[in-house]
């Protein structure tokens, strides 16, 4: 070859003639879609898990039972309210009885009595 035959040559040129030439694809050839059954990930990795996301998992698990704590905390103090406020109801209305006794002493004794039942009964 001549000193001016490889002038001519422009590097774009060069470059364009290293890459291997693109070929039409077959429709085989292609990518499969979605929904072939037939189509099976041939070099997809497993994927593996890092720290991040453990903490991640482990955080939502956290909330998770964090909030069944709470609703469960509730619901007991709920309960714990209504039954003290049943006992309360049930002592009030003992000491209303009291005060239907004829003499002083009478219900003196009985406002005592009710008064120790209530303490005996709270925990």
């Amino acid at each position: 070859m001549s000193r001016s035959h490889r002038q001519s040559y422009s590097p774009a040129i060069e470059a364009a003639a290293r890459e291997p030439r693109r070929r039409k694809a077959s429709p085989s050839a292609h990518s499969p879609m979605a929904f072939d059954a037939a189509a099976a990930p041939a070099d997809s990795a497993p994927s593996t898990r890092t720290w991040r996301s453990t903490l991640v998992g482990a955080a939502i698990g956290f909330g998770i039972v964090l909030a069944l704590a709470m609703q469960w905390l509730m619901t007991w103090q709920l309960d714990a309210a209504q039954q003290r406020r049943e006992q309360q109801k049930q002592l009030r209305a003992a000491a209303s009885r009291c005060y239907e006794q004829v003499s002083n002493a009478a219900v003196q004794a009985c406002l005592k009595e009710v008064e120790a039942r209530s303490a005996a009964a709270q925990p």
